[in-house]
């Protein structure tokens, strides 16, 4: 008996995430130092990634007069309505993109005023998380997680080694706020969190914590978050402090958080 052959992954785009994670590093201390507030800096970033995401979609736009030569009607109007859909999504990533930012900025506490010289100083990243905070991070994720899925049966454990991991792609200006802010960001993306959850949670359609142990977790809240606010970052600080089997861990929850729900 026969078996069909596995169909091969897509090739990922893997050689620019370093460099990106650079400049969006060395732009927002710029930035920081210019007197911008976190809020603007993650707005003007979030303007250039959506503009980069619309001029990919612009040439995959061109892609619909470029059917293979010779194809029939039927792969002809596939090939078209494989254009609309990426086209589409594009769109809808770019606009969600600049949507997020402005939602969080919104919602962000007015800053306090500052001297000169705090205005120009850089923000500073944190070798290590404290207990407490850890603590006091999870206790917000674990609401937002229970009241989506009504599940308690996680592992704490697991979710405080994530978060000690995690927490350290926050600032060290921002962690004393974290928690409103991660708060903040579950309230103005409660629907597309339940989207995640009911599709890949516990219970879900394609349910199956083998696969992706961070959809059964409280964590998951603010990898989302990290996701959304600073990916690149996190994704650095995952795979130096955590195993192959977690880098792929990561690697699954980012497609279902960006690719794997429907428009919100």
């Amino acid at each position: 008996m026969s078996h069909p052959q596995e169909r091969p992954k897509l090739p990922l785009i893997a050689v620019y995430a370093e460099t990106a994670t650079n400049a969006e590093q060395r732009v927002t201390e710029l930035l920081r130092a210019a007197g911008a507030s976190p809020a603007e800096v993650h707005t003007l970033i979030a303007a250039i990634q959506a503009g980069a995401v619309e001029g990919a979609q612009g040439e995959v736009i061109e892609l619909d007069t470029q059917a293979p030569a010779g194809s029939g009607d039927q792969a002809h109007e596939g090939w078209l309505r494989a254009v609309e859909t990426i086209a589409g999504r594009l769109a809808h990533i770019a606009d969600r993109t600049v949507r997020q930012a402005r939602t969080a900025a919104a919602v962000t506490d007015t800053p306090p005023v500052v001297t000169r010289a705090e205005r120009t100083s850089l923000p500073t990243p944190v070798d290590s998380v404290g207990e407490e905070q850890v603590y006091q991070v999870l206790k917000a994720a674990e609401r937002v997680f229970v009241s989506l899925t009504g599940y308690t049966g996680f592992d704490r454990d697991l979710s405080e080694e994530i978060l000690a991991v995690v927490l350290k792609s926050v600032i060290a200006e921002q962690q004393e706020g974290y928690v409103r802010q991660l708060e903040a960001f579950a309230e103005a993306n409660r629907e597309r969190l339940g989207q995640l959850y009911g599709k890949y949670g516990p219970g879900g359609t394609f349910a199956d914590e083998r696969h992706c142990y961070l959809t059964h977790q409280p964590a998951s809240v603010v990898v989302c978050e990290r996701l959304d606010t600073v990916p690149m970052w996190l994704k650095a600080v995952w795979n130096d402090e955590l195993d192959l089997d977690a880098e792929l861990t990561l690697e699954r929850f980012t497609k279902h958080w960006r690719f794997g729900l429907g428009p919100s």
